[in-house]
């Protein structure tokens, strides 16, 4: 039993130390001091996708309900392959807050060659892919909500890492932000 608890300790201090690097503190969840609301409301607002639809089972018939289903099932997928490269080319300069850590590098190769942001970018196909599956009125709400947290939280780290980076303005100017061509999506200087 004290081992179990010994894990049970080690395993919260593991959490402890992960969180403390990437810059999350308590102080920072009251003041806003790393965009911690930033990442709360995108984690309220990924954890609403659980929900069931609203209104529930709508009735498309069976032909575009099929189809619509391997569509989202084809989107979802390719979601969460771009946001397993993009967590694979961010390596130990992954943070989910948008002030970067102490000391990270700059991604600039491999998935962000093409995007600025592929992780949003990938969260928002996965929401697009669900609200798909589901054909509800909520989540299409849940979709809309998740791309202007995004957005507004891609602007902020921006902001933080044009500060940090000499080359981030030129890297900005040639690289789309979450969608090429969209403007809302895309922004340059």
């Amino acid at each position: 039993m004290k081992m179990k608890s010994n894990k049970i300790v080690h395993t919260i201090s593991k959490l402890k130390s992960v969180f403390s690097d990437w810059g999350f503190s308590w102080k920072g969840l009251k003041t806003n001091k790393n965009g911690e609301w930033w990442l709360t409301s995108q984690l309220l607002l990924l954890s609403g996708h659980l929900y069931p639809p609203i209104p529930y089972n709508l009735e498309l018939g069976l032909y575009l309900q099929l189809t619509l289903k391997i569509l989202a099932s084809i989107i979802i997928i390719s979601g969460i392959y771009i946001s397993i490269n993009s967590l694979i080319a961010l390596g130990n300069n992954l943070s989910p807050l948008p002030e970067p850590k102490q000391n990270a590098s700059l991604v600039k190769n491999k998935i962000y060659k093409r995007l600025r942001h592929p992780l949003y970018f990938s969260l928002i196909m996965i929401s697009i892919g669900i609200n798909l599956y589901l054909f509800s009125i909520l989540h299409l709400i849940l979709l809309i909500l998740l791309s202007l947290i995004l957005i507004g939280k891609a602007h902020s780290e921006e902001r933080r890492l044009k500060l940090i980076y000499v080359d981030y303005k030129v890297y900005m100017q040639n690289t789309p932000a979450i969608v090429k061509g969209i403007p809302f999506f895309d922004w340059r200087e």
